[in-house]
């Protein structure tokens, strides 16, 4: 089947991967480029950098799911790995079940919450690795008091990502570890990464939209009550998902 009409060189496609073998349910999707299409193949680019020991853990045959936009109309396809073709460039075999769909409108609400983070650059399966280090400790029942308190700051949230103001430097692929307390025990933990960025008022901090890479499903409904409860309050914004 082609595909020539709904992707090109240069497209952006995220790239969602399974939860593993005996993982608590989750969803976990990557950013990718698309490079170089082949017939039942694509080549896609990884924007994450670092060493070859940094980059994700795919495996030979694992099955992914791979989603886009063309003509302001949702794809979706499955594929599964194939290799690599380079340290951040890999190679997916695709399947025969392109859907095309009219993607919809994600709410996004404004609000002050207790958030920290860690930025790098080039650490994806350290970062992948803690990240999943943190939701057992917090969804392990134990005591949470040595948490101690949160900054607070204002943050827009949608079920896909956040947006809040973040030192400099930072730049477009920055992965971060974020954990985001609304008032409910435990915080909310996930890997993102940076999807834009833009100066504030001080040249010390730049306004950050973040996309979920890593997030358990379990925080996903709760980010989504969070909303619908907030979307109550008038400065609610309905927005498409970063």
């Amino acid at each position: 089947m082609s595909y020539l009409k709904y992707f090109k060189s240069g497209q952006k496609i995220l790239l969602a991967a399974p939860p593993g073998d005996g993982a608590i349910s989750r969803t976990e999707t990557l950013t990718t480029y698309l490079q170089e299409m082949g017939k039942g193949h694509f080549d896609l680019l990884l924007p994450y950098g670092g060493h070859e020991e940094e980059s994700y853990p795919f495996a030979t045959d694992m099955s992914l799911s791979l989603t886009s936009e063309a003509f302001g109309l949702g794809l979706k396809l499955s594929c599964h790995f194939s290799g690599r073709r380079d340290k951040d460039v890999i190679r997916v075999q695709l399947g025969d079940d392109l859907q095309v769909f009219q993607r919809r409108g994600s709410p996004r609400v404004d609000l002050q919450a207790g958030v920290r983070y860690t930025k790098g650059r080039g650490t994806l399966r350290t970062f992948r690795d803690q990240w999943e280090k943190n939701i057992r400790i917090l969804h392990s029942g134990g005591d949470l008091s040595k948490l101690g308190t949160f900054p607070r700051r204002a943050i827009n949230l949608g079920s896909g990502g956040v947006r809040f103001d973040v030192k400099a430097p930072v730049e477009v692929a920055d992965l971060c570890l974020v954990l985001i307390d609304y008032g409910q025990s435990p915080p909310i933990c996930s890997l993102a990464e940076v999807v834009w960025t833009k100066p504030t008022e001080s040249p010390e901090r730049f306004s950050s939209g973040m996309r979920f890479v890593s997030l358990l499903d379990a925080d996903l409904k709760r980010l989504e009550n969070l909303i619908r409860e907030q979307q109550k309050n008038p400065l609610a914004k309905e927005e498409l998902e970063v």
